[in-house]
C-alpha cells in the first residue's frame, strides 16, 4: 500500500513528470514536471514508487524515469 504521497508522486509520473536523481552521499531526487517546474521529493518516496509501479516505469534514461505510454 502506497501513502497518498507516494500516489501523488506517481500520478505526477502518469501526468508527464519524469523522476530524476543525483549519485553521491547527497544523493537528491526531484521531479521535473513538463512546465519545467521542479519539485523536490522524498528519496525513501520516491523508491518506494519505482518498487510499486516499476512494470509501469522505464528506467535507464538520461533524461529521468518516466510512465510508460501505454
Amino acid at each position: 500500500m502506497m501513502t497518498t504521497y507516494q500516489i501523488s508522486i506517481a500520478n505526477a509520473l502518469k501526468l508527464g513528470s519524469k523522476l530524476q536523481s543525483s549519485e553521491g552521499v547527497n544523493y537528491k531526487t526531484w521531479l521535473t514536471h513538463p512546465n519545467g517546474d521542479i519539485q523536490n521529493i522524498r528519496r525513501d518516496s520516491a523508491e518506494v514508487v519505482c518498487e510499486k509501479k516499476k512494470e509501469y516505469l522505464i528506467f535507464g534514461e538520461v533524461s529521468g524515469i518516466r510512465w510508460k505510454d501505454v
